[in-house]
């Protein structure tokens, strides 16, 4: 008798802890949903184009700025944009955007998702300065996002910006840091759905002097990889004239850093004169002339730092006789992805290791084609006219790519990056035994 109460306590608490685990197994059993988020386009400023390339022709999609929330299909593989933002539903293959000012200068992008820090490495606040911050509120609350600033002095004061639901605003680059060279805006979204974009756009007087759509960087690195910089060799008389570069840095942390640039090209790798453990003060943009002595073609940099920074490249570029300018800016690392280029046949160059990968081409009328693409720190493919969309697959680690595209209007560059990342959630599901006993 003595033994029987032990043991049943020892079965009655086997009993409460099997049941306890058989309810918890009820309560967390889940099913999740996958989907790519919608992507939003920049707007279209006053006295431009803006043509964005789409993976099918029922892609849906939906202007801002209305009271309509409804998607409709795209009916077309370009889609002229007026001026209000669209927000596509693109499932994973990342629209390009191609935006001119007609005769003057172009610029490409790609569209993105929401995103909560961007850094815009480029363009200027001087008395030549067009250029503008382009920042969209795609969600249907209030946004609030903060400016910080930096230039050749230092950093500004910080410009809180707020956005209605379903709507954006155009900022002036000149009124944001008046008199500023050399600038770098970091965009942090504090509430909302936000999406920004940058277009340094300059002129002197009636005289154009070309423009770019500067690409963000997500964050401040240690490693930065800038896949494609146009190098151009022109002939002035009977000579021969490099058109030069220029690199832009920011450390934005409080310690100086210690920085190497490396160029990567199809004449070899080398670091430039200057540029091995070069000491960059913190806090203050910096801008240096960058001149490899290469034949015309396109080149890489792979910039290492000891501390965080951000980074871009200024090139002068002619096309098609016409002279325009472009940022390269820096580009993640290379994973399988899916681009749009209706109407666009891009020069994509790579750079890292040993590079090896496969390109998927869809073209116009339904047909595939593969390209494989193989070489040791750098290589590059042009993209034939009629492909509707590459997919890139088989990607080996440690590889960084973006697009260059040349047109009568100017040139223009977008890094190889998905506009959005597949994203998975939990349904809950209801369970007969958390009802009955």
């Amino acid at each position: 008798m003595k033994f029987q109460r032990p043991t049943l306590i020892v079965i009655s608490a086997v009993a409460v802890v099997l049941a306890a685990n058989g309810l918890n197994v009820g309560l967390s059993t889940n099913e999740y949903s996958t989907n790519f988020p919608a992507v939003v386009c920049p707007p279209t400023p006053a006295n431009m184009t803006t043509a964005i390339s789409l993976p099918s022709s029922k892609t849906p999609l939906r202007k801002t700025g209305t009271r309509s929330l409804s998607f409709v299909p795209s009916q077309t593989l370009r889609y002229t944009q007026t001026k209000a933002p669209v927000i596509v539903e693109s499932q994973g293959s990342t629209p390009i955007v191609w935006q001119i000012r007609k005769g003057i200068w172009a610029g490409a992008t790609i569209c993105s998702s929401l995103q909560n820090e961007q850094w815009f490495v480029g363009g200027t606040a001087d008395v030549t300065s067009k250029g503008k911050v382009l920042i969209v509120n795609s969600g249907l609350s209030s946004a609030v996002v903060d400016l910080e600033i930096w230039s050749e002095v230092g950093a500004q004061q910080t410009k809180p910006i707020t956005l209605k639901a379903n709507s954006y605003r155009e900022l002036g680059l000149d009124s944001l840091a008046p008199g500023s060279r050399d600038i770098v805006i970091r965009t942090l979204t504090r509430s909302g759905r936000v999406t920004s974009y940058l277009l340094d756009e300059r002129g002197r007087g009636l005289k154009a002097l070309g423009g770019d759509i500067v690409n963000f960087s997500p964050k401040a690195a240690k490693e930065i990889y800038i896949p494609a910089v146009p190098h151009t060799v022109r002939k002035v008389g009977n000579k021969t004239e490099t058109l030069a570069h220029s690199i832009r840095l920011l450390v934005p942390g409080e310690l100086d850093a210690r920085v190497t640039v490396k160029v990567l090209s199809t004449d070899g790798s080398f670091i430039p004169s200057g540029f091995e453990n070069k000491i960059v003060k913190a806090g203050s943009v910096i801008q240096l002339p960058l001149n490899p002595n290469l034949p015309t073609s396109k080149f890489g940099l792979h910039i290492s730092s000891d501390e965080p920074l951000v980074a871009a490249v200024y090139s002068p570029t002619i096309s098609q006789k016409k002279t325009d300018f472009i940022w390269s800016t820096s580009a993640p690392e290379l994973t399988p992805t899916s681009l749009a280029t209706s109407g666009l046949s891009p020069s994509l160059v790579f750079i890292g290791g040993a590079i090896s990968l496969d390109i998927e081409l869809l073209l116009d009328k339904g047909k595939q084609k593969v390209i494989k693409v193989r070489g040791n720190e750098i290589a590059t493919v042009k993209i034939p006219d009629g492909v509707r969309s590459i997919t890139f697959t088989r990607v080996a680690k440690g590889i960084y790519g973006a697009g260059l595209i040349a047109t009568k209007s100017g040139y223009g560059y977008f890094p190889l990056a998905p506009g959005s990342v597949l994203t998975k959630s939990s349904i809950p599901l209801s369970n007969i035994r958390v009802l009955t006993p």
